[in-house]
């Protein structure tokens, strides 16, 4: 009985360490993504496994975007120089998976894209892009390998 209690130990270790290895990379990663946005747009990753995307500008917070991770299309990032952003975008099979709620109208909309201000000291948007890469593909990494760990949260709606 001891030796399958002892693997047992040494199982649940290796997968604490790696579980704590992962999060620790996608914190670093969600850090770069804020650290570059310089606070005009501030980004965390909340239990639901959502990106959540809150909007500030002189005046505070003015928009709040919430989507799930796997929902996104880390190729579907992009710039536009019309809009001078970086534009996030869903997956082609998740069209408007974005909810955007802008607070002074008190509204919340459904869209299948996020343009997010474009950091001052990256002029055409690249290494915002690249960092976003990264930062969506770890998440979905962490949330494809949690996915047999933790049940689906049950839709509300019937």
């Amino acid at each position: 009985m001891v030796l399958p209690m002892r693997n047992t130990i040494i199982l649940l270790a290796i997968i604490a360490i790696s579980t704590s290895a992962t999060a620790q990379e996608l914190q670093t990663e969600l850090n770069a993504v804020n650290e570059l946005f310089g606070g005009s747009a501030v980004m965390k990753l909340d239990k639901h496994h959502r990106l959540v995307v809150d909007f500030h500008d002189a005046s505070g917070r003015y928009r709040q975007d919430i989507v799930p991770v796997m929902h996104l299309d880390p190729d579907n990032i992009s710039y536009s120089t019309e809009e001078d952003a970086v534009v996030l975008g869903c997956r082609t099979d998740k069209a408007q998976c974005i909810d955007k709620e802008i607070f002074k109208l008190n509204t919340v909309r459904h869209t299948g894209r996020s343009n997010l201000p474009r950091p001052l000291g990256d002029a055409g948007g690249e290494r915002t892009m690249l960092a976003l890469r990264d930062l969506l593909r770890s998440a979905q990494d962490q949330v494809a390998s949690a996915a047999g760990e933790t049940r689906e949260r049950p839709s509300r709606i019937k």
